[in-house]
């Protein structure tokens, strides 16, 4: 007897599937869909700790101050000697993640009882020396030149030109004193001034150029003295001749390829060089403590901490969101592959009923499958790799990933998902070689029970439902329990339709007609052929919410955006806009609005709610309203808040038990009480989840600030500036460079300028639209398992139909009356699966959401139907009826009456 080893089942199995190219296609498609499905997780992973670092980075980016943006500045005062100087430079220049660093520095005389000055003979006029790394070669010079460069007007006031002398130094401003330190140099050169600028023109472009100078009274942004150029070397022997403690600073941008990796370094070595500054026996300490005239320490400024944190928990958050939809899809891909070996095995009926007539056991069964499959197993783990990097990159975070990207980690999975191709089939095998061992027709009463599958699955959604019902709704989409109940919620109207369809005739069915024929088929339906249905049922409903869903996502990550932020570019000038009467304040820059917030009090609610004091008259057009229409109420009942009577008219966002038409006291400040009345109540507006409460008063300030003491009146110039004040806001549609750029000729540069870039990074949403993409993916992975199940379910009637066929065709029925017969039991078969997928897709629309996972910011995400996704389950519905007539039509005719009629049919 041969070995087992050697046997012809066993030598053949590696090269089964080969003689079979169609079923080969199908199972290596399922079984890259599956590896891929298992890759993916990781990668995205990996992609959206990118992609949220680069949001981040891009919205630090609007500010640019230092350390606000992601760009270091490290600063010390006093001259070090050049050793220490490159000591410092060189510590500077190791750092990852920045460029090298660009030196300069003011002779800002720090005290304000010292005043910069340059002499020529008696005449004398302000001006500070400066220097910074460019701006003398932008001049005309280079780092050896001796003298200094005026500004044309200064040295038209002096009366001198190049090569004339002068004195540089510092003059007392004390009245008790009147002590003047000069020191004597040349006139180098002079240059034109940029438009509103001490910047020489020829270096006013150069990168960083607006954060060089500083004011020289911080109360008075933009104040500052005219500059007195000079070489490195020059500008550190004048200032220590004078006694200068000038202000140096090196300016390091950040790689505009800064990956996450490189972003870690990068802080942990900012963090490392901020306390070997502080720290007396490192070599940094000692090179700063030789600065003249004064010891001093390094101190750095950089928002990238911030910004890694951020990202960081934009990635984790992001990484959560996608978990469920991760997990979901990895079970569908299996499903598919499952789907595709059982089709595999329906083709193979008689080779697998000789196989148990001739003993071969079941666990052999397995392990020729396991066999089969190797090949295949082999080829679908770089192919899985690949659609994952595809899908990554097409519907996932916006971060390009390569082969060269992948981890350690990314080939274990890999090979998991290759080993899942090679288990998964090997177990359908072994179930159905059990089955077909136990009910073979020579053991004496065999018998294969049935699973009550309905019941079981309406005592799961039963269960499943009332868990989901307990949860905390803000925490509900965390739950694997919101996972399940879609697929249950499918399974139940899937068996619901199923038991109802048969009951339902087709319009035109008359006797003799395929209809008819059709309608008779279908009430005879074998198990089989109900379980396929069913399972096509499911698959359509869950294509159809993976569609609602993603479209929630997004358009729920627009409204939470929204109302966090209020507009596209929202510009903090704190308490530096004041009015010079009781007249109303206008908005300083043109399409925008001013918007005050203060903190209120609505007794007997305990705690500050948010106010918002708007100018109905412009806020409308300038809001951000969001996608869903949620919002948009509020902007009706903003002419509401005009009125005048019974107090000051509100409109209340967020979670209340107030109603309109309510009246109360609202306590600003703690001293001041307004009257208000309540008319409207909305789960949400623009901006009101900008700050904590419950929910955000809005009201118009022309009605409240008349109400108000001077000192809170924010149009009074007396009015308070600390602690109690309103704060204002410029709300603006423009970029948030222009709106900066506009506030600042407007003489109000903006302390922050929020974006809605920035507020979807800082708060998850960011991560929502990413989990969105990924539900797409899922999408698609169902409509291959869908057009898998119609596939089967054509195959399947065709088989049925093989002996019934040669029949009718003898009674006088046509093959294509036979053909459209079962076409027409297709499309009553994809008719109930639509009708199912109607139900559980109106269930899921109305019952509480599954899919929000930034819950603590309003409004509610939902799953949302649109136009798009009805016309997208449609055309599905219509491709899946045309692929099942197809290959129904297709198995039909390659069969003969004659082997239909010898069983080999």
């Amino acid at each position: 007897m041969a070995r087992a080893h050697r046997h012809p089942l066993w030598t053949a199995a590696p090269v089964r599937l080969a003689h079979s190219p169609g079923w080969l296609g199908l199972v290596l498609l399922a079984a890259a869909l599956l590896v891929a499905s298992v890759v993916a997780p990781g990668l995205f992973a990996t992609s959206a700790r990118t992609a949220a670092l680069d949001a981040g980075l891009e919205a630090a980016a609007a500010e640019p101050a230092p350390g606000a943006s992601a760009d270091l500045r490290a600063t010390w005062t006093g001259v070090l000697p050049a050793t220490a100087q490159d000591v410092v430079l060189a510590e500077l220049d190791d750092l990852p993640g920045y460029a090298a660093p660009a030196l300069g520095a003011t002779a800002t005389a720090q005290d304000r009882r010292l005043r910069a000055l340059v002499r020529a003979g008696e005449s004398t006029t302000g001006g500070a020396l400066f220097f910074h790394d460019g701006v003398v070669e932008a001049l005309g010079g280079d780092a050896e030149d001796r003298g200094v460069w005026l500004p044309t007007d200064v040295a038209d006031r002096l009366g001198v030109s190049t090569g004339d002398p002068v004195r540089v130094g510092l003059e007392s401003l004390s009245a008790g004193s009147a002590l003047t330190r000069t020191t004597p140099t040349t006139v180098a050169g002079t240059y034109e001034t940029a438009p509103g600028s001490v910047l020489p023109a020829a270096a006013a472009d150069l990168p960083g150029s607006d954060q060089w100078v500083l004011p020289l009274d911080p109360s008075r942004p933009g104040s500052a003295s005219p500059l007195v150029i000079a070489a490195p070397a020059a500008f550190a022997s004048l200032a220590r001749a004078i006694d200068e403690e000038p202000l140096y600073a090196a300016d390091l941008a950040v790689a505009p390829d800064l990956d996450p990796a490189t972003a870690d370094a990068a802080v942990a070595a900012v963090q490392r060089i901020a306390v070997e500054a502080f720290d007396d026996s490192s070599e940094l300490a000692a090179a700063t403590d030789r600065a003249s005239p004064l010891p001093t320490r390094l101190e750095l400024a950089t928002g990238l901490p911030d910004v890694v944190d951020e990202a960081g928990s934009a990635a984790l958050s992001a990484e959560r969101q996608v978990g469920p939809y991760a997990a979901a899809g990895q079970v569908l891909a299996a499903a598919l592959l499952v789907t595709a070996w059982v089709l595999v095995g329906r083709s193979r009926r008689r080779e697998g009923a000789l196989a148990a007539g001739l003993g071969v056991h079941p666990l052999a069964v397995a392990g020729l499958t396991v066999l089969e499959l190797v090949p295949v197993a082999v080829l679908a783990a770089p192919v899985g790799v690949g659609l994952a990097l595809l899908a990554i990159a097409v519907a996932g975070p916006p971060a390009a990933l390569g082969a060269g990207d992948l981890v350690t980690g990314d080939r274990v999975r890999a090979g998991v998902g290759a080993g899942l191709v090679l288990v998964l089939p090997a177990v359908v095998a072994l179930v159905g070689a059990v089955r077909a061992e136990r009910s073979a027709p020579g053991r004496l009463g065999a018998r294969v029970r049935a699973v009550p599958w309905e019941l079981l699955v309406l005592v799961a959604t039963a269960a499943v439902l009332a868990g989901v019902l307990s949860l905390d709704p803000a925490r509900r989409a965390d739950s694997p329990l919101t996972t399940v109940l879609p697929l249950l919620l499918a399974a139940c109207a899937a068996a619901v339709v199923v038991r109802v369809a048969p009951l339902v005739r087709l319009p035109g069915a008359r006797p003799g007609s395929p209809r008819w024929l059709a309608t008779r088929r279908a009430a005879g339906l074998g198990r089989g052929e109900r379980a396929l249905t069913a399972v096509l049922a499911v698959t359509l409903g869950l294509f159809a919410y993976t569609l609602t869903v993603q479209r929630g996502l997004v358009d729920g990550a627009d409204d939470k955006v929204a109302a966090l932020v209020g507009a596209p570019s929202v510009a903090s000038v704190g308490d530096g806009l004041r009015g010079s009467g009781r007249r109303a304040l206008r908005p300083p820059v043109e399409e925008s609005t001013l918007v005050w917030r203060q903190r209120v009090t609505l007794p007997p609610v305990f705690g500050a709610q948010e106010l918002l004091t708007v100018d109905p008259a412009t806020f409308a057009a300038v809001a951000d309203w969001g996608s869903t229409g949620t919002l948009a109420p509020g902007r009706g009942l903003l002419a509401r808040l005009g009125g005048t009577a019974g107090g000051v008219p509100v409109l209340l966002a967020g979670d209340t038990d107030r109603e309109v038409g309510d009246r109360g006291t609202m306590e600003v400040n703690e001293e001041t009480d307004l009257p208000y009345v309540v008319v409207g109540v909305l789960p949400a507006f623009p901006g009101s989840e900008a700050g904590t409460g419950e929910a955000a008063v809005i009201a118009a300030s022309s009605r409240v600030f008349p109400l108000l003491p001077p000192t809170l009146d924010p149009r009074d110039p007396l009015a308070v500036a600390d602690v109690g004040a309103f704060s204002a806001e410029v709300w603006s549609g423009a970029a948030p460079t222009d709106l900066r750029e506009a506030l600042r000729s407007a003489g109000l540069p903006p302390t922050t300028v929020a974006t809605a870039a920035g507020a979807a990074v800082g708060e998850g949403l960011l991560a929502t639209s990413w989990a969105a993409q990924y539900v797409v993916v899922l999408g698609l992975v169902v409509l291959l398992l869908a057009l898998a199940v119609v596939l089967a379910l054509g195959l399947r009637l065709a088989d049925r139909d093989a002996v019934a066929d040669v029949l009718l065709t003898r009674m006088g029925w046509r093959p294509r009356q036979l053909e459209a017969a079962r076409t027409w039991e297709v499309v009553r078969a994809v008719l109930t699966a639509a009708a199912a997928t109607a139900l559980s897709t109106t269930a899921l629309l109305l019952g509480p959401s599954l899919i929000d996972q930034v819950g603590q910011v309003l409004p509610i995400s939902r799953p949302r139907l649109g136009v798009e996704e009805v016309a997208a389950v449609s055309v599905l519905a219509a491709v899946m009826v045309a692929a099942a007539a197809l290959v129904g039509l297709v198995r039909a005719r390659r069969r003969t009456s004659a082997e239909v009629l010898r069983g080999e049919g």
